[in-house]
C-alpha cells in the first residue's frame, strides 16, 4: 500500500512539474469558444486624397496652351470581378456636407473664391449651385527713374474670371434620368503685352511725339486695351441608366450658348448630340461580351459684329482693323461615328469609322477618320499593350480659341483643324502601388491653329490665327508610386520632333510631383516642370529664331492643414524659381505669387 501511494505522489510530483514548464514557456494548448450576436458596423470615410496634378506657375497667366493631342473615348469596356453581396442591418445615415466655402488671398492684390451647395440624400432628384471666382490686379515690373523708356516696365496685367452654374438631375421611373443646367461666365483680360520702351519706339504710329510717351503711358485706361469675353450656356439632356447587357441604352443631349465681347462680335452656338448602344454576350462565356455604338452630333455657328459700333470703338494702342461684317458667318460641322468593341479570349477591340461633312472652312468637305484599336493583357494584368489609329475635326470657334490664347483679336479668322494619329501605348505594373506607363505617337495636322501678331496693331500685342500644317513624333512615358494616398510620386515627360518647326510647340517637357498625406491632417504637394525653348511667330507667320522664348521652368508647393472635418487652412506658392517666362512673345509672367485662405464645409441637419 506505500509503494503504492509512493508512486502516485511521484507521478503527480512530475506532472506539476511538467505544468511549471509549460507555463514558463508560455505553451498553452486550450482553446475559449464565445458566442454571441454579431453586430456589423462600418466606420466613417474620410474623403480619398486625388492625386497630385501640375499646375501653371503663374496665377495671372490661367490660359494653358494645350501641346499635345488628348483623346477621348465616348464609352469605355470594363469588367470587374463579381462579389458577393454583403448585407449591413441597421447602418445609421451619416451627417452630409451640402455646402462647401473656400476663400483666399495672394499678393498682387489676388482674391479667391469657390462656393458650392449641393442637395442632400435622395433616390430621385439631385440639384445644387457652384460659383468661383479669381482675380489678380498687379502690375509686371516698376517704373525706372534713369530709364523713362524701361523695357521691365509692363505695367497692369489684370485678369478676372468668374462663373456661376446651377444644375439640376432627376430620375423618371426606374431607368431614366433628366438633367440641365444654366451656366454664366466672365472673362476679363487687358492686352498689356506692351512695356515703355515699345511705347517710344512706336509714338510717331500712335500719334505722339516722344517727349509725351510717359505721359501717354500714365494716361491710359484700362478701358483701352481690356479684352472681355461674357458667355452665357444652357444644358439638357436625357439618358437612361442601363448599364448591363441585353438593354438598348441612350444618351441624348442639347447645348446652346451666346459668346459677346468687348469689341462688340458675338458668337451663337448649338450642340446636339446622341449617344445609342446596346451591349450582348458573344457565345455561352460570360467573359466574350460585344457592344455596339452609334454616335452623332452637329455643332452650328453663327459669327457677327456691329459694323458701327466696330468703327466707333478704340482699338487697344493700334489702329482698328478693316473687318467686313455686312454678313453674319454661319458655319457647320456634322460627326457620325458607328463603332463595335469586342472582348474576346483576353483581347479587346474596337473599330468604327468617323465621318465628318463641315463648312467650317468656307467650303463644304467630306471627311473620314480611322477608329481602330487592339489592346491586350499579359501576367494577370501586369503589362497592358494598345496599338490605335484615330482621327477628328477639330472646329476652332472663337470661344475655344480665347481660352488658348486670351489675347487674340475677337474678329479672328476660323478655320477647321484636321488631324490622324497613330498611337503604341504600354502599361506595366510592378505592383499594387508601382506604375510604368510609356508610349508613341504618330501625328498627322493638316490645318492646325496658331497665333502671330497683328500688324494691324502698331505694338503688336494683339494676336491673328494662322493655320499650319506638319506631322510630329512625340514619345514619352509616365513613372508614378502611391502608397495607399499617404506618398504619391509621379515623374514623367515627353519629347517631340516636327518635320517643320511649329511656333509655341515645345521640343520637350518634364514633371515630377510629390505628394504627402500626414495622419490625413497635413497635406504636402510639391511639384515641379520644365519645358524647352520655343519659338515665336513673327507678323507673317515665319519663326522669331532670335531671341527664342526661354526654356520655362517652374517649382510650386502647397500645403493644407485640417483643423476638423468642416475646416482647414491652405497656403499655396507658384513660381518659386523665380522666372520671368513667356507664354506668349511680349507677355511675360509674375516671378512668384501665392495664396493663403480657408475652407468651411457646413453640416446639414441629423435626420
Amino acid at each position: 500500500m506505500r509503494k503504492r501511494l509512493y508512486i502516485l505522489c511521484s507521478i503527480l510530483a512530475f506532472s506539476s512539474l511538467s505544468l511549471i514548464a509549460q507555463n514558463k514557456d508560455n505553451v498553452y494548448n486550450e482553446s475559449v469558444v464565445v458566442t454571441g450576436s454579431y453586430k456589423p458596423e462600418l466606420e466613417d470615410c474620410e474623403k480619398l486624397n486625388t492625386a497630385p496634378q501640375i499646375t501653371d506657375t503663374a496665377t495671372t497667366l490661367h490660359h494653358n496652351f494645350n501641346y499635345s493631342i488628348s483623346t477621348r473615348r465616348l464609352t469605355s469596356l470594363f469588367y470587374p470581378t463579381r462579389i458577393k453581396a454583403a448585407r449591413i442591418i441597421g447602418e445609421p445615415n451619416s451627417r452630409l456636407y451640402n455646402t462647401y466655402l473656400r476663400l483666399g488671398m495672394g499678393n498682387y492684390w489676388s482674391p479667391m473664391a469657390e462656393a458650392y451647395y449641393m442637395s442632400t440624400r435622395s433616390q430621385k432628384i439631385n440639384y445644387g449651385a457652384y460659383v468661383n471666382h479669381q482675380s489678380s490686379w498687379g502690375t509686371i515690373g516698376k517704373k525706372d527713374k534713369n530709364d523713362l523708356f524701361s523695357s521691365k516696365y509692363y505695367g497692369k496685367n489684370h485678369f478676372s474670371q468668374t462663373d456661376l452654374t446651377i444644375f439640376g438631375r432627376f430620375i423618371v421611373g426606374e431607368h431614366t434620368q433628366i438633367a440641365t443646367d444654366l451656366s454664366y461666365e466672365n472673362d476679363y483680360n487687358l492686352y498689356y503685352g506692351f512695356n515703355d520702351s515699345t511705347l517710344h519706339l512706336n509714338d510717331s504710329l500712335l500719334g505722339y511725339a516722344h517727349s509725351n510717351t510717359v505721359n501717354y503711358r500714365d494716361s491710359l485706361s484700362t478701358k483701352d486695351y481690356r479684352a472681355m469675353y461674357n458667355r452665357l450656356a444652357w444644358r439638357g439632356g436625357v439618358k437612361s441608366l442601363y448599364t448591363d447587357q441585353g438593354h438598348f441604352g441612350y444618351d441624348v443631349n442639347a447645348e446652346v450658348s451666346n459668346l459677346w465681347t468687348a469689341y462688340h462680335s458675338t458668337e451663337l452656338s448649338l450642340l446636339l448630340s446622341e449617344d445609342f448602344h446596346y451591349g450582348f454576350n458573344l457565345g455561352k462565356k460570360q467573359t466574350s461580351k460585344g457592344y455596339v455604338f452609334l454616335h452623332a452630333d452637329w455643332q452650328a455657328f453663327r459669327n457677327a459684329a456691329t459694323a458701327d459700333k466696330l468703327g466707333n470703338y478704340t482699338a487697344p494702342l493700334g489702329y482698328l482693323p478693316s473687318v467686313n461684317v455686312s454678313n453674319p458667318r454661319f458655319a457647320n460641322v456634322i460627326n457620325i461615328k458607328p463603332y463595335m468593341e469586342f472582348l474576346l479570349k483576353g483581347f479587346k477591340f474596337h473599330a468604327g469609322p468617323l465621318m465628318t461633312v463641315e463648312n467650317f472652312t468656307d467650303s463644304t468637305s467630306f471627311h473620314i477618320y480611322p477608329d481602330v484599336s487592339v489592346s491586350k493583357s499579359f501576367a494577370k494584368e501586369a503589362l497592358n499593350i494598345t496599338l490605335g489609329a484615330e482621327g477628328g475635326f477639330d472646329a476652332n470657334s472663337l470661344d475655344a480659341i480665347r481660352r488658348v490664347n486670351p489675347y487674340i483679336e475677337p474678329w479672328a479668322d476660323l478655320q477647321g483643324t484636321s488631324h490622324y494619329d497613330f498611337y503604341l501605348r504600354m502599361r506595366v505594373n510592378f505592383s499594387k502601388k508601382l506604375m510604368l506607363k510609356i508610349g508613341g505617337e504618330f501625328n498627322m495636322m493638316k490645318n492646325d491653329l496658331n497665333f502671330k501678331p497683328d500688324t494691324a496693331f502698331a505694338l503688336k500685342n494683339v494676336f491673328s490665327t494662322y493655320y499650319c500644317d506638319y506631322n510630329r513624333v512625340k514619345a514619352g512615358g509616365e513613372f508614378s508610386f502611391l502608397n495607399d494616398e499617404m506618398l504619391a510620386i509621379s515623374v514623367g515627360g515627353n519629347y517631340y520632333y516636327y518635320t517643320t518647326k511649329v511656333a509655341y510647340h515645345p521640343d520637350y517637357d518634364a514633371y515630377a510631383t510629390i505628394g504627402v498625406n500626414y495622419k490625413d491632417k497635413w497635406l504636402f504637394n510639391l511639384q515641379g516642370i520644365v519645358m524647352g525653348n520655343v519659338f515665336a511667330a513673327d507678323a507673317d507667320g515665319s519663326l522669331i529664331a532670335d531671341p527664342k522664348l526661354p526654356m520655362r521652368y517652374g517649382i510650386n508647393f502647397e500645403v493644407e492643414y485640417r483643423h476638423n472635418r468642416a475646416l482647414s487652412f491652405f497656403l499655396k506658392f507658384d513660381n518659386l524659381a523665380y522666372q520671368r517666362y513667356y507664354y506668349w512673345l511680349n507677355y511675360p509672367s509674375q516671378r512668384i505669387t501665392f495664396l493663403a485662405g480657408v475652407t468651411y464645409t457646413i453640416l446639414t441637419k441629423k435626420k
